[in-house]
């Protein structure tokens, strides 16, 4: 899956801004991996319609 314009424009905003640190595609799921130097989110994924999620949020549920 290719990224999606939403999560270009966001990647080339947080580049600009110089607020990323990090930042990898993973094709097969269409998620754009991000680290920033912002305390709120520091890691992070953007989905292919370009919402914005902290990665804690997605990851596997373990309280089970």
């Amino acid at each position: 899956m290719e990224p999606s314009d939403a999560q270009y424009i966001i990647i080339n905003a947080l580049q600009t801004l110089e607020l990323m640190t990090y930042n990898t595609y993973e094709r097969d799921r269409g998620l754009w991996f991000i680290a920033t130097m912002s305390p709120v989110l520091p890691i992070a994924l953007i989905t292919q319609d370009g919402e914005i999620y902290p990665t804690e949020w997605v990851q596997g549920d373990d309280s089970n």
